[in-house]
């Protein structure tokens, strides 16, 4: 997919869109335009440099509407304080049904997040998506000591996926996204930026170590613990890129 409209939408909230729309579709589209819509929390986008994201409410539809159509590449983040509104837009703009090449819609382990899901794929379907364009991504996986299976974690949308949502969204092949700490622990960069960093964090402790300089020996610490923790969070992100632009499509 050479260019790319995308927006991430989920009717419930901690599902991780603002994070899949910085540290994925961003990071591995840089020339992507990222509009937020929030409205009651600064969104987290705006916390990394180089995301650049713009910032509007659903009430400011008609220049979301415009950054679409006017955009070659957009990623439209939509905040769960402004989803219901930026919805019901949708119907009123048919253009925009019409333009946007993708929904991705990120889900949870939990059930509540799972059955919001549902009524999301649901609601996309009545606009007028089709199902090549609704994409559900597993997120946040996490199979526990058993290693259980993402269709056994997500039970509640494998069975819909089986039954009345077969044909409404794509769902396989399967995105699924582990659970890593280090998304909750990235400031200004972004994952793929902070697994790239190439700085030799053993030398900097051993200069914090002969200047005696506790607080800099730990932070040299946490900066590599959050590297390694990068690194496996990108490696995730580029398989799930690999899945839903194509491998030819990456960067």
């Amino acid at each position: 997919m050479k260019h790319a409209k995308i927006a991430v939408i989920n009717l419930s909230g901690n599902v991780g869109k603002t994070t899949l729309a910085t540290n994925w579709l961003k990071a591995s589209r840089p020339e992507a335009k990222l509009v937020s819509v929030e409205h009651y929390n600064a969104s987290v986008a705006t916390q990394i440099t180089s995301a650049q994201a713009q910032e509007f409410s659903a009430s400011q539809f008609r220049d979301i509407f415009n950054e679409l159509l006017m955009s070659d590449e957009v990623i439209i983040d939509v905040g769960a304080s402004n989803v219901i509104a930026f919805m019901e837009e949708l119907s009123r703009y048919k253009s925009a049904v019409r333009e946007l090449d993708m929904i991705v819609v990120p889900t949870v382990p939990a059930e509540k997040q799972q059955k919001d899901t549902v009524k999301t794929v649901e609601w996309l379907s009545k606009l007028g998506f089709s199902n090549d364009k609704i994409r559900v991504v597993f997120n946040m996986y996490d199979g526990g000591e058993s290693q259980l299976p993402p269709s056994y974690v997500y039970q509640l949308i494998h069975d819909y996926a089986a039954s009345t949502g077969k044909g409404k969204a794509t769902f396989e092949p399967a995105i699924v996204i582990p659970f890593n700490e280090v998304f909750d622990l990235v400031t200004n960069k972004n994952i793929r930026e902070l697994a790239e960093d190439r700085t030799d964090w053993k030398a900097k402790r051993t200069e914090a170590k002969q200047a005696g300089d506790v607080a800099a020996l730990e932070a040299a610490v946490i900066a590599e613990g959050d590297r390694d923790l990068a690194i496996t969070a990108q490696e995730a992100l580029a398989s799930a890129s690999d899945i839903l632009f194509g491998k030819a499509a990456k960067k």
